[in-house]
């Protein structure tokens, strides 16, 4: 079967030693930790809905830019 993680959990894998992967892991049907993990809705065997990719933000928001060097700015009266 094919296993996905719920969404907003991070499901470790007790054998591959890593997270499942959001793209789901195909796992043995009788696998007893898999079956209590689906009991306990940590996976689904339903895919991710896929989210349609955000427009990237505007161009003309102006970032700090920080040298290397330089101390952050910091301010004056703090306790420090």
């Amino acid at each position: 079967m094919r296993i996905y993680p719920s969404p907003g959990l991070l499901v470790r894998d007790p054998v591959k030693r890593d997270a499942l992967p959001e793209e789901g892991r195909e796992v043995a049907d009788n696998d007893h930790y898999w079956l209590r993990r689906l009991s306990c809705k940590d996976v689904t065997l339903t895919p991710p809905e896929v989210v349609a990719a955000t427009e990237s933000p505007p161009a003309d928001e102006e970032k700090p830019v920080v040298t290397k060097g330089t101390k952050p700015e910091t301010s004056k009266g703090s306790d420090s």
